[in-house]
């Protein structure tokens, strides 16, 4: 005989009996079917966007490949140049070769400059250039002159677009625990957009430096928060097979920025065609994507909660999962609390009745720091977000400066990340969810420091450690995301991915740095990464493993881990 509402009102009810919230959350998303059409759908959408995040975000590898250029001489006539010589191979023939910025002064003889030879004096390259943009290959080098003097604005420019990142998730960190998973993502979508559209037809480098300052920060209201609004919307057992595909597919967008560079080789042609499809996503997005009901549980919104996980059971052809009972009782325990809390409040300040004002408290990540265990848990997963960041983006960016083929090094690089996506998951599986972090933590640091003694007349074995460096990195930087998200509580989880993704973004603005310390030894910046690596494996050990568990709620859930 089939169950009545009431019937499963009571049922639900004794099941749910002295459980937690996270507990009665995953039960009820166990209800609507913890993997059904509606998961697939909304895993269908992120992946997609996924791969398209990592086309964009990646293109700043190569819209500032390096392009050849000549420099003028001092009062430089075009009409003086002999007549059987290209303008292009005359200022090729007078830029100095060892020396790209600096050019010969040259002499007359009869009516032509004379082609110079090694003993004639040379000069700075300060009376312009010209680039030697040939079938359509242009970088922000050539579009604003970013080269001798001015050398140093080629990477400002993606320090600035790091910075952007680095401010964008503390903020929408916050404002996605406040207002919501959805509203965040779309204003996060509009800034973004805005700020490629803008840059693309950037008049001069001071405006492309700030657009992109403002791109990295619309962009880290993206894709952080629909991966959160994903696992916060599956039961434990998804959470960890997700975190991995998503990821691959982020490295495969990476993957298809290589042939997009090498098929767009205008820098703003491969801006707008890896950025396009960001208007498609925004469109579907607003129709389509919905509202985590983790987060409004949290928020004490239950009618829109079970408005939503019908929603869900409905698409997973579950009919009506009658929970509200259930979340009217977490409303009523809800405000009782608060009642409790302001007859407390009205008691201690007699004095003041009348006068008192209910005030909602408000989350943020300070209240990781506010325990000794929540503190060291916080400051472990930060730590790592850091130290991945420094291994993961120092060895990418770099790896169009490696001798061979720039594109062929590059796609070495990102293709690793496929089976590093693969062996993660395995593991993960199979090893549980703190032990395999540290093994590719540690695994990442080794390879650091062994790179100290490769024989440098070897140019492959030096990529082969950075491809399996990359890999380790990739796995890890998997890892600790997924452990992020597993052990912050719902009521701060964005603030607080968003806040390691901050530590993050002082990683890769810090790589370059360290490599800094190659005037007191060429073997020690990678020891250093090495060290770091290690260390911060060795760290996760003091992690609780998350394998099984549901997400935490609240500070209190995780107190208890």
């Amino acid at each position: 005989m089939e169950n009545t509402p009431k019937d499963l009102t009571e049922e639900l009810s004794h099941e749910f009996e002295d459980l937690s919230d996270s507990h009665i959350t995953e039960e009820i998303l166990k209800k609507c079917c913890g993997y059904g059409p509606f998961q697939k759908k909304l895993t269908l959408f992120v992946l997609i966007y996924a791969i398209f995040d990592g086309l964009s975000i990646l293109t700043l590898v190569f819209i500032r490949e390096p392009i050849a250029f000549g420099c003028y001489p001092t009062n430089f006539n075009k009409s003086l140049i002999p007549p059987n010589i290209a303008l292009d191979e005359f200022l090729d023939n007078i830029t100095v070769e060892e020396d790209k910025c600096s050019v010969y002064d040259l002499d007359i003889e009869g009516s032509f400059y004379a082609l110079p030879t090694s003993n004639m004096t040379k000069g700075p390259c300060s009376n312009g250039r010209k680039f030697y943009t040939k079938f359509g290959l242009s970088s922000i080098m050539s579009e604003f002159d970013l080269v001798c003097e001015r050398e140093w604005m080629n990477n400002f420019a993606i320090s600035a677009m790091f910075g952007g990142v680095l401010v964008g998730c503390s903020v929408f960190g916050l404002v996605s625990d406040k207002f919501g998973r959805f509203k965040t993502f779309l204003i996060g979508e509009i800034v973004f957009m805005c700020a490629l559209l803008i840059r693309i037809h950037s008049p001069n480098y001071a405006v492309f430096a700030i657009m992109y300052f403002m791109e990295g920060f619309g962009e880290a209201g993206t894709y952080p928060i629909i991966y959160t609004l994903l696992l916060e919307c599956v039961t434990k057992n998804y959470r960890m097979p997700l975190n991995f595909v998503i990821h691959g597919f982020f490295a495969l967008g990476e993957m298809l920025v290589s042939g997009m560079a090498y098929v767009f080789r205008e820098w703003k042609d491969l801006l707008f065609v890896t950025g396009f499809p960001h208007i498609l996503l925004f469109i579907i997005a607003l129709i389509y994507l919905p509202e985590s009901p983790r987060w409004q549980l949290n928020k004490g919104r239950f009618e829109e909660a079970e408005k939503t996980f019908n929603k869900i059971a409905r698409t997973n052809k579950r009919g009506t999962v009658n929970t509200g009972h259930i979340l009217h009782e977490l409303q009523r325990e809800s405000e009782s609390k608060i009642t409790f809390n302001v007859e407390v409040m009205e008691n201690i300040n007699v004095e003041k009745k009348g006068k008192l004002k209910l005030k909602k408290k408000s989350h943020t990540a300070i209240g990781l720091l506010k325990k000794p265990r929540r503190a060291i848990i916080s400051a472990i997963i930060w730590f790592n977000w850091f130290v991945n960041s420094i291994i993961y983006y120092g060895v990418t960016l770099n790896s169009v400066d490696m001798s061979g083929n720039q594109y062929i090094n590059y796609l070495m690089m990102v293709v690793i990340e496929i089976p590093a996506s693969i062996i993660g998951y395995l593991t993960f599986r199979w090893f549980g969810h703190r032990t395999p972090i540290v093994f590719f933590m540690v695994f990442g640091g080794i390879n650091c420091i062994v790179s100290n003694f490769v024989p440098k007349a070897n140019s492959w074995f030096p990529l082969i450690l950075a491809v399996l460096g990359k890999m380790g990195a990739t796995a890890s930087f998997g890892g600790i995301y997924l452990a992020s998200t597993e052990v912050f509580p719902t009521v701060v989880r964005n603030s607080g991915v968003g806040t390691s993704s901050s530590f993050a973004r002082l990683g890769s603005l810090t790589a370059p740095l360290i490599l800094e310390l190659t005037v007191f030894g060429s073997w020690l910046p990678l020891t250093v990464y090495g060290v770091l690596g290690i260390l911060g494996g060795l760290l996760i050990f003091l992690l609780p493993d998350m394998k099984d568990t549901c997400l935490p709620q609240t500070f209190e859930d995780m107190d208890n881990l």
